[in-house]
């Protein structure tokens, strides 16, 4: 049988709107549906949406995409940034948050309606449900994959030329599925080899 959830959040996040850097607290009201019997994956869908807000958005700065000089920059500088296909305004966070956690709950449990508001949004609530229009986030981008990821920029390892090898960041929260746990006895792990070629060697 599916369960009707309501699960509300807050936390609080920079936007950079209008050539100006500003700090927001949103609240948003999620009502979900549970589409599993199994009671660990339920649990798991939930941690994983407190584990992306809590830990990936909070105290996050929202910025538009095509503004990727500015956010490569704050990113250096040590900001976490979220880059957004349009202007974070309080739709368009909210409109984010519905697409990426269903993303991230991989059909184990589902957001049927997202409500959003925030401080500098005067307190006006934004509704988006299941039947409403994707508009900017009906195009591929990061708020439909199931990882951690909620920006479009480069890591900064990259940028200084390191090359990082990034495990599933699911396995770090320790909130994989119950059926990943499952590993065929005669399945090897991955591994991965870096050849060293020196100026003449790599012809």
């Amino acid at each position: 049988m599916n369960v009707r959830l309501q699960y509300d959040i807050e936390f609080l996040a920079g936007i950079y709107y209008d050539d100006q850097l500003q700090m927001n607290s949103y609240s948003a009201s999620l009502s979900l549906v549970t589409r599993t019997t199994d009671t660990k994956s339920t649990n798991i869908a939930m941690d994983r949406l407190k584990a992306f807000v809590y830990g990936e958005l909070e105290s996050t700065v929202f910025i538009n995409q095509n503004y990727r000089e500015r956010a490569e920059m704050m990113q250096i500088m040590g900001a976490n940034v979220t880059t957004l296909p349009e202007e974070p305004v309080d739709q368009i966070v909210g409109m984010m948050l519905y697409y990426k956690l269903n993303a991230i709950m991989e059909g184990r449990m589902e957001i049927v309606q997202l409500d959003i508001s925030s401080r500098l949004g005067d307190g006006v609530w934004y509704m988006h449900s299941e039947d409403d229009f994707a508009g900017p986030f009906g195009q591929d981008g990061w708020w439909h994959q199931s990882s951690l990821q909620h920006d479009t920029l480069e890591p900064v390892d990259s940028i200084v030329n390191v090359v990082k090898v990034a495990p599933n960041a699911w396995i770090e929260y320790g909130l994989m599925w119950p059926e990943a746990d499952v590993v065929p006895a005669n399945q090897t792990a991955n591994t991965v080899v870096f050849a060293n070629f020196s100026k003449h060697e790599d012809r």
